[in-house]
């Protein structure tokens, strides 16, 4: 399983490119495979703003997981298994101020 950290949309958009490059596909056939216009997936892979829907299908599609942690927090991965988010004290502190 590949994991990679990505801290904002235009990140996402640049590593869903990626993948898809490496699985292929041109961005009219992965396009249509996700039900978008070719224009909304190149909005996705630059980072814009698109629909949640059309974002989970590109993650879906291209076989990829999306993990949400809170900033600050801790990440144990294990093959085959979600990612356990565990905070430090001092975070559950701050978070709470």
């Amino acid at each position: 399983m590949k994991w990679t950290n990505v801290y904002g949309l235009d990140q996402l958009g640049s590593f869903l490119q990626k993948t898809r490059k490496e699985k292929g596909y041109t961005q009219d056939e992965f396009a249509e495979i996700i039900g978008a216009s070719h224009a909304t997936l190149s909005a996705l892979e630059n980072g814009k703003s698109v629909s949640s829907q059309t974002l989970m299908r590109a993650i879906s599609d291209l076989g990829l997981k999306l993990v949400v942690l809170p900033k600050g927090a801790q990440a144990e991965v294990r093959e085959g298994a979600a990612p356990a988010a565990a905070f430090s004290r001092s975070h559950e502190e701050g978070s709470r101020a």
